[in-house]
């Protein structure tokens, strides 16, 4: 067995602290070619003895430069020498869009990984990743859910009991420890060079933004939003477990409705996550906070008031003792 370094220790206590993985697991790994995810294969790979997992590895080719086609061909060539099951996928058309390409990518990980029967899709993400989440997401006016949207694990596709799940386990590890392992170990790291393009706002905030704040604000930027998004992120999981008590009492299905009495006496949290999920079910794309709070208002409103019509035609009303939804179709 490969002898483990104090970083390969940290990663497996984490993973049994937070239950993320099994004995004889099915993983599936994506990697990109970047550091992150090197040190994530290196160090599952080295676990693996320990485990009995069997591990399989995508990756996928955006087609954004020939320089990340160069990289797909060398990384084939280097997972058929590693010996390890693997796949590249190519896109087609290219999603130009970083939201498109994130989708098509997310995609490609569910199809392998059923392909494979594989339980869990593990990326790289780490707590530098984190933090620039979260300070992503805050400047564009996300709720909780989007601040505390790197979490250790969820499931890929949403609802789907059946879906693998997505796992993170390098999240208390930050980028600058990876760049260090995969110097340690000689790993082929695969220079990124779209990640030092300033039209990304990802980019942007990474190379000028949070080294400002670091400098003149807080040298320890980078914990201290991992802390505020882990308090969050508990925070938010104690609103989510007593909306879903909640939603037993007060939601009716066909047509889609809620009980307007207990749900006005809920705190202001409670409310606006129920109503949330309850557009979530209705509604062709995530809400946004002003459709949500015109659902808020009609708690405390007459019979017969509505809101204003919603993309596609639909909108809530005040029906009796509900808040029902209106499909014109």
């Amino acid at each position: 067995m490969a002898r483990l370094s104090p970083l390969h220790l940290r990663v497996q206590h984490t993973i049994r602290q937070k239950q993320l993985f099994h004995p004889g697991q099915r993983l599936l790994v994506g990697l990109s070619g970047g550091q992150d995810s090197f040190c994530l294969l290196k160090i599952l790979q080295d676990l693996q003895p320990r485990w009995d997992w069997k591990l399989f590895v995508l990756h996928c080719d955006h087609r954004w430069s020939e320089d990340e086609t160069d990289c797909a061909q060398f990384l084939q060539k280097w997972l058929q020498q590693q010996g390890l099951p693997h796949a590249v996928e190519t896109a087609d058309p290219i999603r130009w869009d970083e939201a498109g390409a994130r989708a098509w990518r997310y995609q490609q990980l569910s199809k392998w990984a059923k392909a494979w029967d594989c339980s869990a899709v593990v990326t790289g993400h780490t707590a530098s990743d984190r933090a620039e989440t979260f300070l992503f997401n805050l400047l564009r006016g996300t709720g909780v859910s989007g601040l505390t949207s790197l979490d250790w694990q969820r499931s890929l596709e949403g609802r789907d009991l059946d879906s693998p799940l997505l796992v993170r386990p390098l999240l208390d590890v930050s980028r600058h420890e990876t760049e260090q392992f995969c110097q340690v170990y000689s790993l082929p790291v695969w220079p990124d060079r779209s990640n030092l393009d300033l039209a990304h706002a990802r980019n942007r905030l990474r190379l000028e933004v949070i080294p400002y704040l670091r400098e003149h604000l807080n040298p320890q930027l980078e914990s201290a939003l991992n802390r505020v998004a882990s308090l969050l992120e508990a925070e938010h999981e104690l609103v989510l477990a007593q909306t879903a008590q909640l939603w037993l009492v007060v939601y009716r299905p066909d047509p889609p409705r809620l009980l307007r009495d207990p749900l006005r006496k809920a705190p202001l949290a409670i409310q606006r996550q129920m109503l949330f999920q309850f557009l979530e079910r209705v509604l062709p794309h995530h809400p946004s906070f002003a459709q949500v709070e015109a659902g808020i208002r009609l708690l405390h409103t007459g019979r017969g008031s509505r809101t204003p019509d919603y993309p596609g035609g639909g909108w809530m009303e005040v029906q009796g003792e509900h808040l029902i939804w209106r499909d014109p179709s």
